[in-house]
């Protein structure tokens, strides 16, 4: 190239040669840059993954493996608030299952239903208090859950199951943590309608069902578990637990 004053300019950096040129194409064309790594479809945090797989593991056993769980296998695996009440020694199934029926579901849609629910409030929360404390908020509510529900149905020997109190209770987390970051302005008095709200859905599909399914809505276990991750989620996020 050639300056104002009509001389070479030796700083002004020329283009390549044609022969450099090639170079450069074929050195381009058998290592092309790297392109960033795409994220994948469902970009769950790990317990939140396994949670998943596991209820769906465990429905897909009961639904194709009969032999594998029989009846009375999967009654003891649920929660059934009379056998706390019948003078019955507790055994296996008092002691385990408030929390094993939270694995179970009675068909493809309250199983699609749960799972829909824990991948879409539980992957936030868990990035955000980490993998050991959400577990642990996870089975509290569910506990929660089953407590209510034994308080107010405490003769009944229907079998209760489904993760639905355990995952109530994080969409109580997820209230309480939008309320703590700010999201819903100051005071309590801002949770009052969504409280109220779930509540009152919950009963509302309690009593006169989901339509399209023929199993009734355990509603206390969705309001207990709620109730437990609205009280429990700022105590056990702050929980020194390693993620």
């Amino acid at each position: 190239m050639i300056n104002s004053d009509g001389q070479n300019d030796p700083e002004i950096s020329k283009f390549p040669a044609p022969e450099a040129r090639e170079v450069t194409e074929k050195a381009h064309f058998m290592h092309p840059p790297r392109q960033p790594p795409k994220e994948p479809a469902f970009n769950l945090p790990p317990v939140v993954k396994t949670l998943c797989l596991i209820n769906i593991i465990v429905f897909l056993g009961i639904a194709f493996f009969p032999e594998l769980l029989t009846p009375e296998d999967i009654y003891a695996l649920s929660f059934v608030p009379a056998r706390y009440f019948n003078n019955q020694p507790l055994g296996f199934a008092g002691i385990f299952s408030p929390l094993t029926h939270l694995f179970i579901h009675a068909s493809w849609a309250h199983l699609g239903l749960n799972i829909s629910m824990l991948m879409a409030f539980g992957a936030g929360l868990e990035k955000k208090m980490g993998g050991r404390r959400l577990l642990l908020l996870y089975f509290i509510s569910g506990l929660f859950g089953a407590l209510l529900h034994t308080l107010l149905y405490p003769d009944m020997d229907v079998p209760m199951v489904g993760a639905s109190g355990a995952i109530s209770g994080l969409f109580g987390g997820v209230i309480m943590l939008m309320y703590m970051e700010g999201m819903m302005g100051q005071g309590y008095r801002k949770l009052i309608p969504f409280i109220v709200i779930w509540i009152g859905v919950s009963i509302f599909f309690g009593f006169f069902g989901v339509p399209g399914t023929d199993n009734p809505i355990a509603w206390t276990a969705h309001v207990g578990g709620f109730i437990g991750g609205l009280l429990l989620y700022k105590p056990v996020s702050r929980l020194k637990i390693q993620h």
